[in-house]
């Protein structure tokens, strides 16, 4: 998981096009080799966009944190027309995205943009979104919920998905201690969507 950190220069061999459909929307994206679920959305993208499709009535501007290929904004902007910025911390998921945004024809519905967590963050937002890199450890983790707070507007909701052997548990109560409250709105195939509300 480390690599997807670490920008590297790529060859016009390591590119490619898929297809794929999630909530209703058949997407395109361009993708390479060094890119999380690099040729299908997902498991967990798909379990957390079908969690909001089903329950939420989303509205505004929102945040993706680690957006990848863009796959939750672009089906977000796609499914409630809203404006998705959208982050991470490898410059090569970004420019997919930025591509990706012109291939499903949302590039006026969001701005991608490099950031190392919250760094390069300036606003504060109508909704938060992640499906987060758990596997960077508790503390990143832990640290991208505080931030998630810090930038959402009082009312707002932070939406994610976790598996339960990733650690759901601890993140829900941590969620529960910095919110003061968390619910479950969907758990499927052992991926579980959280829910906090910033007070």
């Amino acid at each position: 998981m480390q690599h997807y950190f670490i920008d590297k220069p790529h060859k016009s061999t390591d590119f490619f096009v898929f297809t794929d459909s999630v909530i209703g929307y058949e997407l395109c994206f361009r993708s390479c080799d060094s890119i999380f679920s690099k040729n299908k959305i997902d498991d967990g993208t798909r379990a957390l966009l079908e969690a909001i499709s089903n329950t939420q009535t989303l509205s505004g501007k929102g945040l993706d944190i680690g957006c990848g290929l863009g796959v939750v904004g672009i089906a977000l902007i796609k499914k409630f027309g809203v404006f998705m910025d959208m982050i991470d911390i490898n410059n090569t998921a970004v420019s997919l995205t930025k591509e990706n945004l012109i291939k499903n024809n949302v590039q006026h519905s969001a701005n991608a943009f490099y950031s190392d967590g919250f760094e390069n963050v300036k606003e504060n937002y109508d909704f938060i979104v992640t499906n987060p890199p758990i596997k960077t450890g508790k503390k990143l983790l832990f640290s991208l919920m505080d931030g998630a707070k810090e930038h959402l507007k009082d009312g707002a909701p932070l939406i994610l998905v976790i598996r339960k052997d990733h650690g759901m548990e601890s993140l829900k109560n941590y969620l529960i201690k910095i919110f003061g409250n968390a619910e479950i709105l969907d758990r499927n195939k052992g991926y579980y969507i959280l829910k906090s509300i910033k007070k």
